[in-house]
């Protein structure tokens, strides 16, 4: 009697054997792509390369057409059918040139197509854009963290306080009727309180006036 066990633990061994053999051809066949965009790449990078020609002709039809190229004007001069995006990279690569080769050279891995260089630029400048802003920003002076006084602060005028406060309710979505409403009820309000308070004091002066006249008879 066979041992299924076995058998299965056989066949699993001689698929992932054969997997590993298909990985290793297809490993073998992306170096020989790779190696080979490479090689083409740098052919079509050259002073007479299909990409410095596109380029160049990218270029002289942005000038005859002032901007954006007319599809008719890319099919007089048969190019409409490279794709768009190789059109793009080759005008970019052909108006970038000195700074295209200069970052090539110090590439140690090299490049396989204009968007993987293009790719790698921006991040490269994106980068030290930022270590710029670092760089700024740890020279500046702190600021003085020291509250101003009230002499220090500058007081807004009432035309600035009203431009704020409408500019407040536009970006909020608040209806500025609302405001008005709130302060005339403030308003009121306050009214009220000052005369309750006058009448509270009144009543006081009139409960001590009738005291002081209560003794003295």
């Amino acid at each position: 009697m066979t041992n299924t066990n076995t058998a299965n633990t056989d066949t699993n061994t001689a698929v992932l054997a054969t997997l590993e053999l298909q990985g290793a051809d297809i490993a073998r066949q992306w170096k020989a792509i790779t190696k080979g965009d490479k090689a083409r790449f740098t052919q079509h990078t050259q002073a007479n390369g299909f990409d410095m020609q596109l380029g160049k002709l990218m270029v002289a039809l942005t000038e005859e057409c002032e901007g954006r190229i007319k599809s008719t004007r890319l099919a007089d001069c048969g190019i409409n059918i490279v794709d768009k995006r190789r059109r793009s990279e080759a005008k970019w690569f052909v108006e970038n040139e000195v700074e295209c080769r200069e970052f090539i050279a110090k590439s140690k891995k090299g490049f396989t197509s204009l968007t993987a260089l293009q790719s790698a630029m921006s991040k490269a400048n994106k980068k030290q854009a930022s270590s710029k802003d670092d760089t700024t920003s740890t020279d500046k002076p702190k600021a003085d963290a020291t509250p101003k006084t009230s002499s220090e602060a500058k007081l807004l005028t009432k035309d600035e306080v009203f431009k704020q406060i409408l500019d407040m309710c536009n970006q909020n979505d608040v209806e500025t009727y609302d405001i008005a409403q709130m302060l005339v009820d403030m308003h009121t309000d306050a009214e009220h309180a000052v005369r309750e308070a006058k009448r509270h004091s009144q009543q006081r002066v009139t409960s001590s006036n009738g005291v002081t006249l209560a003794k003295a008879i």
